[in-house]
């Protein structure tokens, strides 16, 4: 009966949240400092349709044993997830044009607009602070690459044809999107960018950025695989990531999509070998080029390459062990630091005066603004809320578990516990944690996976009769339907 308690509380918290979501009560959807907006609730069109179906695919596909046929069960996990991401997004209030017209907006997504209006790369890097202080927020307190990534995609966009008066499609809708926000800023007198953004840059992203999210279920399974996870709790990490509701949400952001990045990172980093922890730091210090926000989540990577060595049974002693632990941090730190060197060196940039500044800004527009108090009681609760109640769950009982994990795995468990405890308490994001701290919600799906299939070992279940799987992906399917029906997150 015991093993019946667990599933069951976790069903009631997120049926519950379902509820208050579906009802609109106040304060469900934040304290009135900063909320995300309800609006008359629905989903529109075919849409709605095709990701419940995939929603059941999914549930179905990973509640089967899939330990023979993961090499295709995962690509075609991964095929779902970006389309179920898509089709989320049409069936939302706005649908693809309210894709297009967040990704030409001077303020949603920002770097579209700023690409135009930043000066050329080299003048950019030379003195970043000083080159973006008339641009967008987001640029201001974020590192070159995603503007610069923007700006590449960009040279691809203006290459493809350019879409004709009184055509149809997502280039004639990316066009017109740009367009209006192109006069909009000239009607304020605003700077607009000379020649403006190609429409196909739109497109790209609006494709580009589901498609990496889903994509981070790759290196995910990966890390699963190598903290000890069987190949179908490692399946079902990566089904949950799917499931995650702020991956889906936070359509169109970089936030949805850097994880791939990061988890790139993590599972070269938990791999065995010399070579691997220096790849893991060069993609780290990729994923830091592209935003500040993983400086944190950077500690995770280094906890694994420090705790690989843990799981060696060759008889090797302690000492050894903490030597060849102490070697592997070196290669992370020397593959990490290694390319902001070359950079500084070859450009001019200076990456501690641009961190400065945009720490600076990032505290006048949202710190300073908003009440500590009340954000430590509510980012625990917008963050639960968007990762999904039965995922965190899960992730906190696998602190407990008591079954065959790998030490890696309990380091990264007792680690991710520790990191959020201190970004909670540390004040330097009030509201908004359900999409800036997006990146550490993969991890959880592997702590959760985990303590799943410690569960299944001990009641002697396999992880096809295992009622847990299908509970949990249906739970985490049924608060995405929710979210998406009555907030808006993009806008």
């Amino acid at each position: 009966m015991r093993r019946f308690v667990l599933p069951l509380l976790l069903a009631v918290v997120t049926l519950a949240a379902v509820l208050a979501i579906v009802l609109q009560v106040p304060a469900a959807n934040g304290p009135a400092e900063w909320q995300w907006p309800y609006h008359p609730a629905g989903l529109q069109g075919l849409g709605l349709l095709i990701a419940a179906l995939l929603m059941v695919a999914v549930t179905w596909w990973t509640a089967q044993d899939r330990a023979r046929d993961v090499r295709w069960a995962l690509p075609l996990l991964i095929l779902l997830g970006w389309v179920l991401t898509l089709d989320v997004a049409r069936a939302e209030t706005g649908g693809f044009r309210g894709v297009m017209e967040a990704l030409a907006s001077r303020h949603i997504f920002g770097f579209v607009f700023d690409e135009g209006l930043a000066p050329s790369t080299r003048d950019l890097l030379a003195d970043y602070p000083k080159a973006t202080a008339d641009l967008n927020q987001h640029t201001r307190t974020h590192p070159p690459g995603a503007l610069l990534l923007v700006r590449g995609l960009d040279q691809i966009g203006r290459r493809l044809p350019a879409p004709q008066p009184g055509s149809t499609g997502l280039s004639a809708l990316a066009a017109e999107c740009l367009d209006h926000e192109v006069q909009r800023a000239a009607v304020r007198h605003h700077p607009v960018p000379h020649p403006p953004p190609a429409a196909w840059t739109l497109v790209l992203l609006a494709l580009l950025l589901p498609g990496l999210s889903a994509l981070a279920a790759w290196p995910l399974h990966r890390l699963a695989l190598r903290l000890g996870l069987p190949p179908g709790p490692a399946l079902l990490a990566a089904a949950l990531w799917i499931l995650v509701p702020a991956r889906s949400l936070f359509t169109p952001s970089l936030d949805q999509a850097l994880p791939f990045l990061l988890l790139t990172a993590a599972a070269l980093a938990a791999g065995p070998g010399r070579w691997r922890p220096v790849a893991a730091g060069a993609v780290l210090s990729l994923s830091l080029f592209m935003t500040y926000g993983y400086l944190a989540p950077a500690v995770l990577v280094g906890l694994l390459a420090i705790a690989q060595p843990l799981a060696e049974s060759d008889g090797t002693d302690r000492r050894q062990l903490w030597q060849r632990a102490a070697v592997r941090a070196a290669l992370l730190a020397a593959g990490a630091f290694l390319p902001w060197l070359l950079l500084a060196v070859f450009t001019g940039y200076n990456p501690l005066a641009a961190f400065k500044d945009a720490m600076v800004q990032h505290r006048m527009i949202a710190v300073e603004s908003r009440s500590y108090a009340t954000w430590l009681l509510w980012n625990p609760y917008d963050f639960a809320l968007l990762l999904g109640p039965a995922v965190a769950g899960l992730a906190a009982a696998a602190l407990l578990s008591r079954g065959a994990r790998t030490p890696a795995f309990r380091v990264l468990a007792w680690g991710w516990w520790a990191l959020l405890a201190l970004l909670l308490v540390s004040g330097t994001v009030r509201g908004e944690v359900g999409r800036i701290w997006l990146m550490l919600m993969p991890f959880a799906c592997v702590l959760a996976a985990g303590a799943t299939a410690d569960r299944s070992d001990r009641s002697g279940e396999s992880d096809r009769r295992s009622p847990w799987i299908p509970l949990v992906l249906l739970l985490q399917a049924a608060l995405l339907l929710a979210l998406a029906a009555n907030m808006t997150f993009m806008g």
